[in-house]
């Protein structure tokens, strides 16, 4: 029965919805924005969108013909008691959404990414979807990629022997875009749990500095968190190199890289590998040190969007009970290692023992 599940979407930003201007028609990631995909998605009814700021709201209400708006999402929740509900404000300002929301009886939350602010932060989001069993994606979209994940299914299988390795070349900040690297990478290695972290930070003065006209945000030791630039609201520093030891004794290797998103699964057996942000997945299974008789099998990627598929991957848990792919136990394995970059930043790039043992470092991401 179409529009049997009702949603309510929390910050109408960009990927609230707006961002759906911003890519061309015929782009396979349409829909992309949340709102556009749930319209695409019978089941699915938008009922009510909030916003912290009226400018904004008004802009995506007449973008979008929505009419029942909030200023304040908590009444929202209360009044319109919907179903699912997407949380697409800032990281900062998404933990108290969050909980929020599962202690007020929604029963599946789409969160985008960051999580939120601190590991403390993320520890009483996970303690809140557990407590009230509700059913939990995150914006990690390449995990509900139809071509990403048919390159999880093919290692799964064998096809390139025991997993040993994961390189992945991207350049991009800790908190609001790593979520996209280290996801992957985990579906890529079977989630394995990470237990070890090494890498640094982008500093001030570093050939790496996107922003050279404006600081990189600083650490404020006293109150263990970072600052935002003069003037910004957001305070998320860009990331060099990175390694993650896994309990599965596979390693994750984080290499910054401007205009790539390309990575490679190396396994006993053969590679696999996607490349140009999933323009191209292909699987190279070989024998011996020679590769005599190699052979290269091409993955074509033909399906829904990511978003779509993360929605209708909540509806599927909402009827079945079974487990989000990107479920908060999974999304934490992530958020533990984006932590532990930045403290391993803070120690020299010394290996930091994961689960992080400090929680209350705080990194307000956009």
């Amino acid at each position: 029965m179409a529009g049997r599940y009702r949603v309510a979407i929390i910050g109408t930003g960009r990927m609230g919805g707006l961002i759906e201007d911003e890519i061309p028609l015929g782009d396979p990631n349409l829909p992309y924005g949340h709102f556009s995909a749930y319209q695409y998605i019978e089941e699915t009814d938008v009922v009510a969108v909030a916003n912290r700021g009226a400018e904004r709201l008004q802009r995506f209400s007449e973008r979008f013909g929505v009419t029942n708006t909030y200023l304040d999402y908590r009444e929202m929740i209360d009044k319109e008691q919907p179903d699912i509900v997407s949380v697409t404000t800032p990281s900062f300002a998404r933990a108290e959404p969050l909980i929020y929301c599962a202690e007020h009886g929604v029963r599946a939350i789409y969160s985008e990414k960051g999580l939120c602010a601190s590991l403390a932060e993320a520890d009483r989001i996970r303690d809140a979807m557990t407590r009230n069993g509700v059913a939990f994606n995150w914006g990690a979209m390449r995990r509900h990629h139809v071509g990403f994940r048919a390159l999880a299914e093919a290692i799964a299988a064998g096809e390139i022997g025991e997993p040993q390795a994961a390189l992945m070349f991207a350049y991009t900040d800790l908190i609001k875009h790593h979520p996209h690297t280290l996801d992957l990478v985990s579906m890529l290695l079977g989630d394995p749990k990470p237990t070890w972290v090494s890498g640094r930070l982008i500093e001030a003065g570093d050939p790496f500095d996107p922003e050279p006209r404006r600081a990189p945000p600083e650490f404020d030791a006293a109150n263990n968190r970072y600052l935002p630039s003069p003037g910004f609201e957001i305070a998320d520093p860009y990331v060099g190199h990175f390694q993650v030891g896994y309990a599965s004794g596979t390693t994750g290797n984080f290499i910054p890289h401007r205009g790539f998103f390309d990575v490679h699964v190396l396994g006993s057996e053969g590679r696999a590998y996607a490349l140009d942000n999933g323009r191209v997945f292909e699987i190279r299974h070989s024998l011996g040190s020679a590769a005599t008789g190699a052979t290269t099998r091409t993955v074509y990627a033909r399906g829904e969007s990511p978003t779509i598929n993360t929605i209708r991957d909540l509806i599927k848990s909402l009827e079945t009970g079974e487990p989000t792919r990107g479920n908060i136990d999974v999304t934490m394995q992530s958020v533990e290692v984006q932590f532990a970059v930045a403290h391993s930043h803070l120690a020299a790039g010394a290996r930091v023992e994961v689960p992080v043992a400090d929680r209350s470092l705080y990194i307000p991401g956009g």
